[in-house]
C-alpha cells in the first residue's frame, strides 16, 4: 500500500466514524494541547466541514448529531496537533509533495464544499496528512532502530503512533472541555456532551458517541449535521 493511499483511506475512515473538570480547559477552548489551543469556533467550522464532506463522499445525507460531529472533528484536530508537535520536536519534516497529493485526491469533495467549509476542510486535511506522514516516518525510524524494516505504511503508522504517544505522556499536557470527552491514553474518549447524568432511555442512548439514526432523527434540526 502506498503512502498516498494510506492517507486517503485513513481520512475516509475518520470521516465515516466520526478525570477532568469544567475548569481544566480555557474558556472558549474545546481543547488545549501544550501551548496551543483549539477554539470552540474553529471546532464548529471543522465539524460542519467534515460533516458536509462525509455527505458528499457517501452521496447520501448521513444522520449524525452535531455533538458526535464535534467529537469526531476534535479527535482529528487533537491528534493532528500532537503529531505536528512531535514532528517539530524530533525534526521530522513531512513531504509537502505528498501532502499536496492527499489534498488532490480529495479535490472533487473540496470543489463541492461552500467556500468557508472548503477552507476549513483543506486546512484540516493538510494538517492531518502532515501528521500521518510524521507518524509513518517516526515508525520507520523506531522499527529500524530495532533492526526491523516496516513492511507497509500501515505498520510504520502503528509504530509511529506508539512512539508519539509515549512522547506525549512525557512532554505534552492535554486538556479537553468535558463536553467533548476525556483525553485518555493518547486518544479522545467521547462523552455525553453534558455534565449531568443520563437518566431516561432516550438520554442514555444519546450518551453514546454515535447513538444511531433513529435517535438522531428525534433531534431538532439545529442539532444535526446538514
Amino acid at each position: 500500500m502506498t503512502r498516498s493511499r494510506t492517507l486517503k483511506g485513513s481520512l475516509t475512515a475518520l470521516l465515516a466514524a466520526l478525570a477532568l473538570t469544567a475548569c481544566t480547559a480555557h474558556p472558549g477552548s474545546a481543547a488545549v494541547i501544550g501551548s496551543d489551543r483549539i477554539s470552540d469556533g474553529h471546532l464548529d467550522q471543522v465539524a460542519q466541514a467534515l460533516c458536509s464532506a462525509q455527505n458528499i463522499q457517501s452521496g447520501v445525507p448521513q444522520p449524525l448529531s452535531s455533538r458526535a460531529a464535534r467529537q469526531g472533528a476534535l479527535s482529528v484536530l487533537v491528534n493532528s496537533e500532537l503529531s505536528l508537535q512531535y514532528g517539530r520536536a524530533k525534526g521530522i519534516v513531512p513531504s509537502q509533495g505528498q501532502v499536496s497529493g492527499a489534498v488532490a485526491a480529495n479535490q472533487q469533495t473540496l470543489d463541492k464544499l461552500p467556500t468557508a467549509e472548503k477552507t476549513a476542510f483543506e486546512d484540516t486535511l493538510r494538517k492531518y496528512s502532515e501528521g500521518q506522514l510524521i507518524l509513518i516516518e517516526a515508525g520507520r525510524r523506531a522499527l529500524a532502530s530495532k533492526g526491523t524494516n516496516a513492511s507497509s505504511a500501515q505498520q510504520a503508522l502503528t509504530a509511529g503512533q506508539q512512539v508519539r504517544d509515549a512522547w506525549v505522556r512525557r512532554h505534552v499536557h492535554v486538556n479537553v472541555d468535558p463536553r467533548y470527552g476525556r483525553f485518555v491514553s493518547g486518544a479522545l474518549q467521547p462523552a455525553s456532551g453534558s455534565l449531568s447524568v443520563a437518566a431516561s432511555s432516550q438520554a442514555v442512548a444519546g450518551a453514546n458517541a454515535n447513538p444511531g439514526p433513529s435517535w438522531v432523527s428525534t433531534l431538532p434540526a439545529n442539532q444535526k449535521c446538514s
